[in-house]
């Protein structure tokens, strides 16, 4: 049966961005998939938020998505039907790093709204050791698989993409790595802290589409962030065929028994971290079939699209 969905984004760039957009992506993308499976999806990407309100409140929806916690508040004041909400706060699950405004404005206005679709079970179940009674589930991201472009073979090197700031923490695995491993960067760099090193380059900024041609290239995703919530690129590289060397953080919604999945602790630079990434690398090749076959059949957006459905009435 057929399904009238609202989907709530920040207004801040549009949808479908042009540019990298995380939050952004991935509404156009279940917006994609859930228009093949024949529902009608609304996307309301505008800041003014008491427009926004007043057209859905006068529109008859079957389920209404706010992808932007800081509008929770509002929505929940003024919107007379449920909704349902999810969050991107990189720091979620780091509670001592949470700025103030996050702390004393936007998680509270969480807490007390109807629904939250989280995005991993950790997340899920942090929320309801705070205390959370209303409804609420969980569902991983996903990729647009087939538009990424897959290679039988890396080119043995590792990448790491996404924008050069502190939180991701690049700086750090280009001077650990430094005439250890080769480490390229991709994204727009606003440290500037951040330098190379021999082994360890930034270069420079990829357009969504280089992303889906170039990314294939590598053999390893490196993601040693400090603060995430449900990062898209880790499945992204699965769909390139990628194996990833993770931080704690970076890690929801991931099989850690799989042999090209690794995980490293969140607060330690190990000194092997280098030696990890290298065995990453040249152990992927035997598994970049399995890779991409995960990441066509769990973490596609048409796949999880239907499991969206299916989770609708978290918000009834």
């Amino acid at each position: 049966m057929s399904k009238k969905i609202a989907i709530v984004g920040p207004g801040i760039m549009p949808i479908p961005p042009d540019g990298w957009g995380a939050v952004e992506i991935l509404i156009w993308r279940y917006t994609c998939s859930l228009r093949k499976l024949g529902h009608e999806v609304t996307i309301y990407n505008n800041r003014d938020l008491g427009a926004v309100i007043n057209h859905i409140n006068e529109n008859e929806y079957d389920f209404i998505h706010v992808q932007y916690d800081e509008h929770i508040g509002t929505f929940a004041e003024h919107l007379k039907k449920p909704f349902c909400s999810t969050t991107h706060y990189g720091y979620i699950m780091r509670e001592h790093l949470w700025d103030g405004y996050y702390r004393h404005n936007v998680f509270p206005n969480t807490m007390k709204g109807p629904s939250i679709l989280a995005l991993s079970e950790p997340i899920m179940n942090m929320y309801k050791e705070k205390g959370y009674t209303g409804k609420i589930d969980y569902l991983r991201n996903g990729a647009e698989v087939e538009e990424f472009k897959f290679r039988q073979e890396g080119n043995g090197k590792a990448i790491v993409v996404g924008k050069i700031e502190p939180r991701k923490r690049q700086k750090d695995i280009a001077l650990h790595c430094d005439g250890k491993c080769h480490v390229d960067f991709v994204g727009p760099c606003i440290d500037p802290t951040y330098q190379n090193t021999s082994t360890c380059q930034h270069i420079g900024h990829w357009t969504k589409a280089a992303l889906y041609e170039g990314l294939t290239n590598y053999s390893t995703l490196v993601l040693f962030s400090d603060g995430e919530a449900a990062p898209l690129v880790v499945p992204e590289a699965f769909a390139a065929g990628l194996s990833v060397v993770v931080s704690e953080c970076a890690a929801a919604n991931l099989d850690r028994d799989l042999p090209f999945i690794t995980v490293v602790p969140d607060d330690v630079m190990q000194d092997d971290l280098a030696d990890v990434i290298k065995k990453s690398c040249e152990e992927n090749k035997k598994h970049r079939k399995d890779i991409r076959h995960l990441a066509e059949t769990y973490y596609d957006w048409d796949v999880i699209a239907q499991e969206y459905v299916d989770k609708m009435g978290v918000s009834v």
